[in-house]
């Protein structure tokens, strides 16, 4: 009798197996629809629960197309999903793509990534946040994380960079090019925070950081380069008074 309950316990075990691995993620999806965020819109999506692919994620008004996942089946038994990510186009500068390895623990509902890299426009990443003056500005983002690890508000853990290899900005007289700039990341307090490298065109040295709330914060002091346009050096005079240096205050 307990052979034929274990065989029965071996067959049910395995054919719930074999149905999860099989089951399309379109239906998966529907069996999860009421926990998703009503501020998530998901495209077409084809594949399965461990492989497969979504034609676009929308979140407000961040949106990744083609979006491409593979799970490894074999985490599960830790109590993690855990796999990698591709999504958007890297030749097509106007969409945000990237990669990474991301690991979700079903225990505490943690998120940690590795190796990932994030690219997206200057006009995306501006349209986050609220500046004190109006700026026009183009150029293409690349963030690279070493590690990532979720926390309150935001992180835990984080080591990687954020880097811009050419800014141009809008001026009176057209557009006109202010250079690289970047910076490392880290975690301060929960919150993430941007180092910015000083070696930049703009002499811009500041600490920036993304607080709860998604509270923007910048603090440091900038000095132009003399080979800036003068439209560059005027408007850092509205920051406030030049220290004994010659720099400005920045304190968004």
């Amino acid at each position: 009798m307990k052979r034929i309950i274990s065989l029965a316990l071996t067959l049910v075990v395995a054919f719930l197996a074999f149905t999860l691995y099989s089951m399309p993620a379109a239906v998966f999806i529907q069996l999860v629809d009421k926990q998703l965020p009503p501020s998530l819109k998901l495209g077409v999506i084809t594949g399965t629960v461990w492989q497969g692919k979504v034609s676009e994620v929308r979140v407000n008004n961040i949106q990744l197309n083609n979006v491409r996942w593979d799970l490894q089946a074999s985490a599960l038994l830790l109590g993690d999903v855990k796999g990698n990510i591709n999504f958007g186009n890297a030749r097509d500068k106007s969409e945000i793509s990237g990669k990474g390895l991301f690991v979700v623990s079903l225990m505490n509902e943690s998120v940690t990534l590795t190796d990932t890299t994030v690219r997206f426009s200057v006009e995306q990443a501006m349209s986050q946040v609220t500046l004190p003056l109006p700026v026009q500005a183009k150029g293409r983002v690349l963030l690279d994380i070493d590690t990532f690890s979720t926390g309150m508000p935001y992180c835990q853990a984080l080591t990687g960079e954020i880097r811009s290899p050419g800014i141009s900005v809008q001026g009176l007289s057209g557009w006109f090019d202010i250079g690289a700039l970047g910076g490392e990341l880290s975690c301060k307090s929960g919150d993430i925070a941007v180092l910015v490298d000083p070696d930049n065109n703009l002499g811009l040295q500041a600490d920036a950081v993304l607080a709860e709330h998604f509270q923007f914060r910048v603090a440091g002091n900038i000095k132009p380069q003399a080979s800036l346009p003068k439209e560059v050096h005027d408007a850092v005079k509205f920051l406030g008074r030049p220290d004994a240096e010659g720099r400005y205050p920045v304190n968004l």
